[in-house]
Formats: structure tokens, C-alpha cells, sequence
């Protein structure tokens, strides 16, 4: 699993409870992309954002991401205003899972709340300190949708 840790990248900042990932821009924007631990929910089919010009507050859902099982939300690492969605994450969702850190970028947001939230974001090598321990809990495969089951909305699924 230590593997899992040396794929992050130094040059984004990391939302640790959304297994998402912040690049803050010159001009004051962000784009934000899912860590590549997501793709161990299963191969993504579909994904679906929330309009552009929506504003989100922190930790709400930017959208969702399905696969043939599961439906995985994907909050917001920050409050912001989507400015743009990856056409090209849309027309090939699996760019999420084969280029998580760059191809793969799922949204450009204008932050609304960075001065109070900017805090919570981890550089890579806190957020893998943070992940350590958590990491065999977040591989766990998704819950078989076939069994009677309680959904947990911290996980996700």
C-alpha cells in the first residue's frame, strides 16, 4: 500500500475527508480533480456535475461519479462557484482513473470561502501522513449492492 502513497502529487493540495485534490491557480481559481485512490471504487462509467455557475457550499456534491455497482458522490474540497467542467473528463470518464493529476481534472471553481477553508487543504506529505493509517479502510471494495445493506454516506457508497 505504501505505493498508493508515492503516487500522490507534491503539487496539489489534498481535501483528506473527500479524497479530493486542490490546485490553486495565479488568477485566484482552482481546479479540483479526485485522488487516485477513488478508481478502487471500481471503473468509473459515468459522470455527472452540477450545472457551471453552481455554488457549492464546502463538503456539498459537485456531482457524482457511477460505476456499474456504485455511485460515488463527489463533494466539495471547498465552497466555490463551478466556473468550468472537464469536457473531456465528460466525453471519457476513465481519464479520472488513468490521469487523476492531470487529463483528469474535473472542475475549474472561482473559491468563495478560501481564506477560512484554505486551512483544512493538506500538502502531499501531511495528507499521506493522514492517510497512513485510514488507507486499508479506504480500499475496501464497495459494498455488493446485491446484499441488504446500510448506506454510509462517509463512505460514500
Amino acid at each position: 500500500m505504501n505505493e498508493l502513497l508515492q503516487r500522490l502529487d507534491p503539487t496539489v493540495l489534498y481535501a483528506a475527508e473527500q479524497d479530493m485534490w486542490v490546485r490553486l491557480e495565479d488568477d485566484g481559481m482552482a481546479t479540483i480533480g479526485a485522488t487516485h485512490l477513488v478508481a478502487h471504487h471500481g471503473q468509473f462509467m459515468l459522470f455527472s456535475p452540477r450545472p457551471v455557475g453552481t455554488r457549492i457550499a464546502r463538503d456539498r456534491s459537485l456531482g457524482v461519479m457511477e460505476t456499474a455497482k456504485t455511485a460515488v458522490a463527489v463533494h466539495a474540497p471547498l465552497s466555490c462557484e463551478i466556473v468550468e467542467v472537464n469536457p473531456a473528463v465528460l466525453a471519457d470518464v476513465t481519464l479520472i482513473e488513468r490521469e487523476p493529476y492531470a487529463a483528469g481534472w474535473m472542475f475549474r471553481v472561482r473559491p468563495t470561502a478560501l481564506a477560512g477553508e484554505g486551512a483544512s487543504l493538506l500538502d502531499a506529505e501531511a495528507y499521506a501522513q493522514w492517510l497512513a493509517p485510514r488507507l486499508a479502510e479506504k480500499m475496501a471494495p464497495p459494498i455488493d449492492r446485491g446484499v441488504d445493506f446500510d448506506v454510509d454516506p462517509l463512505r460514500g457508497w
